[in-house]
């Protein structure tokens, strides 16, 4: 019985760290894309127009670099807490069953 409970708790904690694995790799891939997309595409459009632009048009990039940059700060704090209760989570599961190992021995 202690070995079955040993396997159970063994086979979740595999579980959570595959997902937690997956989900992390899942964040580091999305993250370049991200910073990708704000990063580069405003300024990017400022250097295309500059002599095109008026003087206050500066001002519009500026505010909308800094609104993305702020958007993907939201957006990248709360991906990188899902991915370190995740792995919170799985190191939890594999003390666990370290535990019900130690026990039954």
């Amino acid at each position: 019985m202690a070995t079955a409970r040993h396997q159970e708790l063994q086979q979740r904690a595999s579980a959570l760290r595959a997902e937690a694995t997956a989900l992390t790799t899942t964040y580091r891939r999305r993250t370049w894309v991200r910073f990708a997309l704000v990063f580069i595409p405003v300024p990017f459009v400022l250097v295309l127009l500059r002599l095109q632009i008026e003087a206050w048009h500066y001002f519009l990039f500026g505010g909308a670099y800094i609104g993305f940059s702020a958007l993907l700060y939201v957006i990248d704090g709360r991906a990188s807490d899902r991915c370190d209760a995740a792995d919170k989570a799985a190191d939890e599961a594999e003390r666990a069953a370290k535990a019900a190992a130690a026990n039954s021995a």
